[in-house]
């Protein structure tokens, strides 16, 4: 476990399954059919999936915000977005995707607060997870005949991945505090469970799980999009199949931001529909474009920052203007 640790935590080990993966990936492509395929491409179909994309970004800031009010954050529902939009532009240069989790989970706290901010972006990670599972397989109920049964198979064993993570993280949560006395927990870890109670609120948790259907359904259909664009004759249950567990594995932290993992993925996993490894790829390239650009608005964010003042910066404000009036009433 120590070494695997090591490895992950190893930017060039990273590096290199990316390019491993990625020159297996090259081996199976027709490359000038890959040009065609950018050339040909319908813009308008494309311009169409960044927006329904942004669309899901913000409605997953709306949704992350409803853990950050749970959990006594103090932050608006602008400054949800603002972070939320942050996370998503950082990820596309950080060699991970937590490294954009916790962009966001810094900006939208501050002091005090970052224990309890990171802990929501954790709740907001695993239940946007489960909602993508259960669209998944929503789609897949709507056309079980167009669904292929390996496809049927990779949806399942993701299921149950996510379940047993689920199952693991809650028992060592319940356990590893046991073996230690209160004054070692400290501060972090009671912020850590009273943040996590909040989130787990059964209103929160109905909130929240609703706000994640209609997330997860917009990037659904941001990807059926790109594959209209490229005219990839894939139907939605396919997708359905296959989205999830291609998520979930470029998730996993041993390549450059899922670099190489995804692309592999999604040719295998669509090699199951009949679609070719070039369209394959094409594919992934084209959403990983898209991503890119629906998260252009957080390098605006970025650069412009909070124009509204701190909340110290007003509690200091009132309290000289308080201290102002005090001394003009006080009688001579």
């Amino acid at each position: 476990m120590a070494i695997l640790r090591r490895l992950a935590g190893s930017w060039w080990f990273r590096l290199l399954v990316s390019a491993g993966l990625l020159a297996i990936v090259a081996t199976q492509i027709d490359f000038h059919a890959l040009r065609a395929g950018l050339t040909e491409k319908s813009w308008a179909w494309l311009a169409a999936a960044v927006a329904v994309l942004l669309a899901s970004f913000v409605v997953g800031a709306l949704r992350w915000h409803v853990f950050l009010d749970a959990a006594r954050i103090g932050s608006t529902r602008r400054d949800a977005v603002r972070a939320y939009f942050i996370g998503t532009f950082t990820t596309n240069f950080l060699p991970t995707q937590l490294g954009g989790d916790l962009a966001r989970a810094w900006v939208a706290s501050g002091e005090g607060t970052r224990v309890r901010s990171i802990t929501t972006v954790v709740l907001d990670r695993a239940s946007a997870l489960a909602c993508l599972i259960v669209v998944g397989w929503i789609g897949v109920i709507t056309n079980v005949a167009a669904v292929p049964g390996q496809l049927v198979a990779a949806l399942g064993a993701a299921t149950a991945a996510f379940a047993l993570a689920v199952l693991l993280s809650v028992l060592l949560f319940r356990l590893g505090p046991r073996r230690r006395s209160p004054k070692q927990l400290g501060p972090v870890v009671q912020d850590v469970r009273d943040a996590l109670v909040s989130g787990l609120a059964k209103p929160v948790l109905w909130r929240t799980f609703a706000i994640g259907l209609v997330f997860q359904g917009l990037v659904y259909l941001a990807a059926w999009l790109i594959a209209r664009s490229i005219s990839l004759d894939v139907p939605f249950a396919v997708l359905g199949a296959v989205l999830a567990p291609v998520l979930i594995l470029a998730m996993a932290p041993i390549s450059i931001g899922g670099l190489g993992v995804r692309e592999g993925s999604f040719v295998l996993l669509l090699g199951y529909a009949g679609v070719t490894p070039t369209n394959a790829t094409l594919f992934s390239l084209l959403s990983g474009a898209v991503f890119a650009l629906a998260s252009l608005p957080g390098a605006l964010a970025l650069l412009i920052g909070r124009r509204t003042p701190s909340r110290t910066s007003e509690t200091l404000q009132d309290r000289s203007s308080t201290v102002e009036s005090a001394s003009i009433e006080k009688p001579l």
